[in-house]
C-alpha cells in the first residue's frame, strides 16, 4: 500500500501555507476548481451540498455525515501489507450491498457522478467531497493531492466493521489501515462527531428517526468525546437498543485502551481536531500501490480559463479570447494586463488589457476573474504571456507561471464560429491546422452505468477529419458525428495534430448551421454544411479505469483482415469458445477487467486464473467472469479480426465483440472436507448475538482449515464475510439456516473455497472428537443462579472488577470469595459484589459464550452473566 505523507500543517490558514505553485496548466486543474470555487463567477457549486454543515437533502439527513461515511466506507478496504484497496472509487460498484445499505451512499456517489470526468476520477472527488465537509463543518483541512485511478469494479465484502463486530475484529479492520487502537478510537471518535443512526435503516441500534452521536451534530468538535466521558451521551451506539442487541460498537472501541484515548480528545479541543485532520489526512492518501498522487493542490494566485484562438475571415489575424483568475484573498486588484512573446520569441510591444468579468470565493480564498479579446498578426502570432497584476495598493507584480509563461499554442486552431451542432444530434467541427498533417477529432461522452451505478463511464470517439479548402497559412479540415438520442450529457472534444492539441471544448452556444472562413478579408461568411466521408473508428473505455490526457498526440490505427490472418489460440489450459457480441453495458464477463498495451491471450488467460471464462476485445482489453451474460450472443468469426496490442499472431476481439475462452483448468469453489468436522451449511447470524458466542477471529489469508486451526477443537467453527472466523461451544437458537446462495463469497486466503458471506456463516460441528458438554460447574459455597442482564452503563455488580483472557468460573470465585454475588461475563470478565442492582434473568441461551480458560464452562454472553450467589 503506498500511503502518502502529510507534508503541510493544514490547520493554519491557507494563505501560510508554503507550498511552491502549480505550473499551468496541471492535470489537476479541474480538481483544483472544484475545491476552491464554491460560490460566484464559474463556480463549480460543489461544496454547496454540504454549507453550512447541517445541510441535507431531506430533513433529519446532515449531508456532510453521510458524506464522510461514504468516504470511510470506500477507504477501509486499504490494506498496508498487500497494497491493495483503500480509496480507489470502488464504492460506486457496492452501493447494493449490505454493508452500505440506507440512501446514505447512493445518495453521496450521486451528488459527486456529475464531478467526474476522464481527468478527474471519483476517488479524486472524494478528496473533494472530504475537503469540503471538514472546512464546513469545522476548521480542520486536509491536503488534497490528485491523481488518483479508480478501480472497475467492487472490493471484497468484510472490511467495513459492522457494530455487532467484537473488539477484536475492529483491531483487525483498522490495523489493515495502518492504525493502532489510538489511531482507531480517534477515527470512530471524528468520525462520529456529525450525523447520527436512523432507526428506519437500523432498528436494533436505535428507535428514534434520527439519534444524534451527540448535542453538536452539524459541527465537527469533541463534544462526542466529552459527553462520553461526562457520562451523558446519547450515542446510539453506546446507549439505548444497541447495547442488548450487541450493537454498542462505539462503546467497544471507546473501550478498547480503557478509555485513556477518549478522555484526551475530551480534555483538549486543539488536540481533538489535530487528531481528526491526521486521520482524515490517512484515510484520503490511502491508495492502491502504485498510485502516483500529485504536490498538494494550493489555489493558483493567477489561472487563465478558456483560452482560444480564432482564425478571422481572410487568415491574416487571429483573435484571442479567455479569463484571468485572479486570487485577492489579501489583497485587491485594480488593474489586470497580458504581457506577451510572439511564435519567434520577440516581446511584443503593446499588452493586452483585461476587464472586470466577476467574483468568485471558496471556504479560505476570494477571486476576481478579468476577461479580454485581442487581435494578433498571423505572421507573428503568441506562443505565451505573462499576467501583470497591480493591486489597490499600488504595488505591481508579474506572474510568469513560474519562469515558463502561460503557453498558448497556435498549431492546431478549433474553430468554433465555423462549428455546428443541428437539430438532429450531428457535431461538425472545422479545426486549422498549421504546418501538421491530418487531424483526428476526438469526442468524449459519458454514458450511464448499469443501476444502481451512477458515475458514467466514457465513450471515447475518434475521428479521422477531411481536409476542406486552404485560408492563409492555415489549412481547414473538418469532420462529422452523430449522436444517438441516448447520449444525454453534452460530449467534450477537441483537436489532435501530431503533439499539437486544442481540446476540451464544449458543445453549448454552438449554433444549428454552420458558416464558411472566408478566403479573403473582404469576403462575407456564407451559409454551408461540410462533412467528412472518412471512416469513424469507436472505442469505449471505463472512466473507472482511463483518464485520457488533454494534451498527449492521438493516433489512430486501423486494421484489416487478410488470407494471413491468425487464428484462435487454444490449448489444453483454456479454450476458445468463438467471438460473442459485448453490449458493454453490461458486459459480456463482468467479473474483472484490465487494459494493457501488452496483451495478449496468454496474458489475459493468466489475469483470469481463477475465473471460469476470460475473453479479449479490441485488441488491448480483457475481461474475465463466471458467467457469460445472457446479452451476449455468438457472432461470425470475422468480426474479431482485431490483432492483439502485444502479439501479431493472435486475435484479440474487436469494436464490441470479444474473443471468448474457458478456462479448462477451472474448478467450482466448494466448502472443503475439515478433518474431525462436518459442514452443517450456511446459518445466519443471530437476531440479538452471534450465533457463535466464542472467540473470533479476522485475518486477511483466513480459509475454512485456518478458522478450524484457531478455534482449537471447538464445538462449532464457522467463517464469514471471507475472512472471519467465529468459534463457539453452542449455537444460538436464533441462527437457521439459509439458503447455500448467501454463503458464496470467497475466502479471503483461498479462492477454491467459500467462507460464508453478509451475516451468513459457513458453519462446521465437531463431529469425532467433540469437547466435553459445555456447563456452569458447581462452586464450593455457591449456587448457580442463571443468566442475567448487565449493562455498561449500569453495571449491576460494582464492587470488583477482573479481566484475563484465560478467565474460568473458578478463577472468578476466587476473586469474589468475600462477595455475596459473583458472575462472568463476554468469555473473559469477572465482575463481584455485595448487592445484586436492577437485573433481570433471561434464557439461559443468551449466556453462551465459553470461558477463555476452559471452554468446557459457560462465561455469560454481551452484556449477560452467568451469576452465582452465596450460600445462605
Amino acid at each position: 500500500m503506498h500511503t502518502r505523507t502529510l507534508i503541510i500543517a493544514t490547520l493554519l490558514p491557507r494563505w501560510q501555507l508554503t507550498l511552491a505553485a502549480s505550473t499551468w496548466p496541471a492535470h489537476t486543474d479541474e480538481l483544483e476548481d472544484i475545491l476552491f470555487l464554491n460560490t460566484g463567477y464559474r463556480s463549480t457549486g460543489f461544496a454547496t451540498a454540504v454549507t453550512p454543515c447541517s445541510k441535507g437533502l431531506q430533513p433529519r439527513r446532515v449531508t456532510a455525515a453521510e458524506w464522510l461515511r461514504t468516504a470511510f466506507h470506500d477507504s477501509i478496504s486499504g490494506n498496508i501489507y498487500t497494497g491493495e484497496g483503500g480509496l480507489d472509487g470502488s464504492i460506486a460498484w457496492e452501493l447494493d450491498t449490505q454493508e452500505n445499505e440506507g440512501n446514505f451512499a447512493e445518495d453521496s456517489v450521486a451528488a459527486w457522478a456529475p464531478f467526474v470526468s476522464d481527468l478527474t476520477s471519483l476517488s479524486d472527488v472524494i478528496t473533494a467531497a472530504t475537503y469540503a465537509l471538514t472546512r464546513s463543518c469545522s476548521n480542520i483541512s486536509v491536503a488534497v493531492r490528485g491523481g488518483r485511478v479508480d478501480a472497475t469494479e467492487a472490493g471484497p465484502l468484510g472490511a467495513v466493521p459492522q457494530p455487532q463486530n467484537a473488539i477484536g475484529i475492529f483491531r483487525n479492520q483498522f490495523a489493515r489501515m495502518g492504525l493502532d487502537d489510538k489511531g482507531m478510537i480517534q477515527f470512530v471518535a471524528c468520525g462520529h462527531s456529525i450525523g447520527g443512526v436512523h432507526g428506519a435503516d437500523h432498528p436494533e441500534i436505535t428507535n428514534q428517526d434520527l439519534a444524534n452521536f451527540d448535542t453538536t451534530p452539524a459541527i465537527l468538535d469533541n463534544q462526542i468525546a466529552t459527553e462520553y466521558v461526562s457520562n451523558t451521551t446519547l450515542d446510539p451506539l453506546i446507549v439505548g437498543p444497541s447495547t442488548r442487541n450487541a450493537r454498542n460498537s462505539d462503546f467497544k472501541v471507546f473501550n478498547a485502551d480503557r478509555n485513556a484515548t477518549v478522555r484526551s480528545l475530551a480534555t483538549d479541543p486543539q488536540l481533538f481536531a489535530s487528531a481528526c485532520q491526521s486521520i482524515f489526512q490517512r484515510m484520503i492518501d490511502l491508495v492502491p500501490a502504485g498510485t502516483q498522487l500529485s504536490d498538494p493542490i494550493t489555489p493558483y494566485d493567477v489561472k487563465p480559463y478558456a483560452l482560444q484562438l480564432v482564425l478571422l475571415d481572410g487568415g491574416s489575424s487571429l483573435r484571442l479570447t479567455g479569463d484571468i483568475r485572479v486570487r485577492t484573498t489579501q489583497r485587491g486588484v485594480s488593474q489586470v494586463q497580458l504581457v506577451y512573446t510572439d511564435r519567434n520569441g520577440v516581446l511584443a510591444e503593446t499588452s493586452i488589457s483585461t476587464t472586470f468579468k466577476g467574483l468568485a470565493a471558496g471556504f479560505d480564498d476570494t477571486f476576481s476573474f478579468y476577461g479580454f479579446s485581442a487581435d494578433l498578426p498571423v505572421e507573428t502570432s503568441i506562443s505565451s504571456f505573462k499576467v501583470s497584476v497591480t493591486y489597490t495598493d499600488g504595488t505591481q507584480t508579474a506572474f510568469d507561471n513560474n519562469g515558463s509563461g502561460f503557453p498558448v499554442q497556435d498549431t492546431v486552431i478549433y474553430l468554433a464560429p465555423q462549428s455546428c451542432l443541428d437539430s438532429s444530434g450531428k457535431l461538425t467541427v472545422v479545426a486549422a491546422v498549421r504546418n501538421q498533417g491530418a487531424p483526428n477529432l476526438q469526442v468524449l461522452v459519458k454514458m450511464p452505468q448499469a443501476s444502481p451505478n451512477p458515475v458514467p463511464s466514457i465513450s471515447t470517439t475518434l475521428v479521422p477529419m477531411a481536409m476542406q479548402s486552404a485560408v492563409g497559412a492555415y489549412q481547414l479540415y473538418s469532420a462529422d458525428l452523430a449522436f444517438p438520442p441516448s447520449v444525454a450529457n453534452p460530449p467534450i472534444f477537441g483537436v489532435f495534430a501530431g503533439s499539437a492539441t486544442d481540446a476540451r471544448k464544449g458543445v453549448s452556444g454552438l449554433p444549428t448551421g454552420c458558416t464558411t472562413l472566408a478566403t479573403a478579408s473582404s469576403a462575407s461568411a456564407s451559409s454551408g454544411s461540410i462533412s467528412s466521408s472518412a471512416p469513424i473508428v469507436t472505442t469505449t473505455t471505463s472512466l473507472l479505469s482511463t483518464a485520457i490526457s488533454s494534451s498527449s498526440s492521438i493516433s489512430l490505427s486501423i486494421s484489416s483482415t487478410t488470407s494471413a490472418s491468425p487464428t484462435p489460440t487454444s490449448t489444453t489450459t483454456f479454450s476458445f469458445q468463438g467471438c460473442y457480441f459485448d453490449s458493454l453495458n453490461p458486459r459480456a464477463l463482468s467479473g474483472h477487467s484490465v487494459a494493457d498495451d501488452n496483451m495478449a491471450v496468454d496474458l489475459c488467460a493468466a489475469t483470469c486464473s481463477q475465473y471460469h471464462f476470460f475473453g479479449l476485445e479490441y485488441a488491448r482489453e480483457c475481461y474475465c467472469g463466471n458467467v457469460l451474460d445472457a446479452t451476449s450472443s455468438q457472432q461470425s468469426l470475422t468480426d474479431c479480426n482485431m490483432l492483439c496490442a502485444g502479439s501479431s499472431s493472435q486475435l484479440c476481439g474487436g469494436p464490441y465483440r470479444i474473443s471468448l475462452y474457458a478456462n479448462d483448468k477451472y474448478a467450482v469453489p466448494v466448502n472443503p472436507v475439515v478433518a474431525g468436522y462436518e459442514y452443517k451449511g450456511c446459518y445466519s447470524e443471530g437476531n440479538t448475538s452471534r450465533a457463535l458466542l466464542g472467540y473470533s477471529y479476522s485475518a486477511a489469508n483466513m480459509s475454512v482449515e485456518y478458522c478450524a486451526q484457531l478455534c482449537d477443537g471447538a464445538t462449532y467453527f464457522g467463517v464469514e464475510y471471507g475472512s472471519e472466523c467465529y468459534c463457539g461451544a453452542t449455537l444460538q437458537s436464533s441462527s437457521v439456516p439459509q439458503p447455500e446462495s448467501d454463503c458464496s463469497m470467497l475466502c479471503a486466503g483461498n479462492s477454491s473455497t467459500y467462507c460464508g458471506g453478509p451475516a451468513r456463516l459457513s458453519l462446521y460441528l465437531n463431529t469425532t472428537s467433540p469437547r466435553l458438554p459445555v456447563v456452569n460447574p458447581a462452586i464450593s459455597n455457591y449456587t448457580y443462579a442463571g443468566c442475567f442482564t448487565d449493562s455498561v452503563e449500569a453495571r449491576v455488580l460494582t464492587d470488583v472488577y477482573v479481566a484475563n483472557t484465560r478467565m474460568a468460573v473458578e478463577k472468578c470465585a476466587a476473586a469474589c470469595e468475600r462477595y455475596v454475588w459473583f458472575g462472568t461475563e463476554y468469555g473473559a470478565e469477572c465482575y463481584c459484589g455485595g448487592a445484586l442492582k436492577n437485573s433481570t434473568r433471561v434464557g439461559e441461551g443468551e449466556c453462551g459464550m465459553t470461558c477463555g480458560g476452559n471452554q468446557g464452562e459457560f462465561c455469560g454472553g454481551r452484556n449477560r452473566l452467568s451469576l452465582y450467589r452465596r450460600d445462605a
